[in-house]
């Protein structure tokens, strides 16, 4: 059977709530800074005005209304695309897979920044494309070891024409590229006649509010851009959009056709009404705030329960959702899931960020939701169940 044939495809589990369980697993927002009573007024009167309209099905485009809400976000990086050339999404997830099934083609290979984020390989894979790593170092992908990676990869008679990444606040590593190397990045996709996949959902979420201009306002006709409303938003909405090249965005537009039949009509409202009133500029400080104050907890926590002496090592967040922990001597931290869940708090090992195990030695702390005053709490329970299995080994 088909299904048979297909790679095996995983998603870590993210989003398991109850009972006593800290999660610092999944990426989600805290939502407790969004204007929950005005946003409730709002749905009710666009519901009660334009409900007939919203409700409904609609053509495979981003609403107009939300044009002005979208471009508010994207110039803030310094990107700027038509409104033609803007396909709507069910988030980036959504755009994910059609870039899979849009842009490649079953057997393809698609070079990615690593580690991974797992939702871009699952869908790579399930799309039908073998994922390869591109070389990196402390800066992030290499560009000269870009050159000889795809050139050894076309010389066994591969297909690339993909390369993957989310250069701003890496998932889960939390890394930034700079634009010096961005713009190297970009010389080598030009060289190797690549198209890269930018990955965008943390860039506006720098703790000192800066912004790096993205990869895309580099080389806009050699870039396609993932953007989403689902971390300086909401994710429950589950709306976002795709910018590309002029002569791309009409495939990626039918995929998504395809995939959704049509864009959420409601969705799209909700945050041209959102923006029309407020702006982003005051949500996303309330964000950025947030999380900064929740890095910094878990940061000074890790310090205090862990120590220099201990085989781990991390480096602490300047923006975006996440921790990435790394064990000195390379073990492996799914040794430590079931520990750490028997003490009541849960992480993503490395695992699931790997293309080959290659970060099987390290793991995912999330920040950006748990309760402040349970960071303290859940990094003891960490911290417990880590030295628990060393001291057993």
């Amino acid at each position: 059977m088909w299904t048979d044939m297909k790679p095996a495809i995983e998603m870590p589990q993210l989003f398991e709530q109850g009972g006593d369980l800290i999660s610092l697993a999944g990426g989600l927002p805290d939502l407790s800074r969004l204007p929950l009573r005005d946003i409730a007024d709002r749905l009710s009167r666009l519901v009660r005005l334009g409900g007939g309209t919203l409700l409904q099905y609609s053509t495979p485009h981003v609403a107009r209304t939300l044009i002005p809400a979208i471009n508010d976000l994207a110039e803030r990086e310094d990107v700027r695309v038509p409104a033609e050339q803007l396909v709507p999404t069910a988030g980036s997830q959504m755009g994910l897979m059609a870039v899979a099934l849009g842009l490649g083609s079953p057997g393809d290979t698609i070079v990615c920044q690593t580690p991974l984020y797992p939702g871009a390989s699952t869908a790579f894979r399930a799309g039908g494309l073998t994922v390869a790593a591109a070389p990196y170092d402390a800066d992030g992908i290499d560009p000269d070891g870009l050159r000889a990676t795809v050139g050894a990869l076309r010389a066994a008679g591969a297909t690339v024409r993909l390369l993957y990444a989310n250069p701003t606040f890496q998932n889960p590593s939390g890394a930034t590229t700079g634009v010096a190397r961005r713009t190297a990045l970009m010389e080598a996709c030009a060289d190797l006649d690549l198209l890269l996949v930018e990955d965008n959902p943390y860039g506006l979420l720098a703790f000192d509010g800066s912004t790096t201009p993205a990869c895309h306002s580099l080389d806009p006709e050699r870039v396609v851009y993932l953007g989403t409303f689902s971390k300086v938003f909401a994710p429950g909405l589950r709306c976002g959009w795709i910018a590309a090249p002029a002569d791309i965005a009409p495939v990626l537009r039918r995929t998504c056709e395809i995939m959704a039949l049509s864009p959420s009509v409601f969705a799209q409202s909700v945050l041209a009404a959102f923006h029309a009133a407020h702006g982003w500029s005051d949500l996303i400080t309330a964000y950025r705030d947030s999380y900064r104050h929740r890095a910094q907890l878990m940061s000074d926590a890790l310090e205090r329960e862990l120590g220099t002496d201990s085989p781990w090592q991390w480096d602490s967040p300047e923006g975006g959702f996440y921790l990435w922990l790394r064990h000195r001597d390379g073990a492996d931290t799914e040794a430590w899931a079931a520990p750490a869940a028997a003490r009541g708090v849960s992480f993503v090992p490395g695992r699931h960020f790997s293309i080959d195990g290659e970060h099987r030695h390290a793991l995912r702390l999330c920040f950006s939701n748990v309760a402040v005053k349970r960071i303290d709490e859940a990094i003891s329970r960490l911290a417990g169940a880590l030295s628990e299995k060393r001291a057993a080994a």
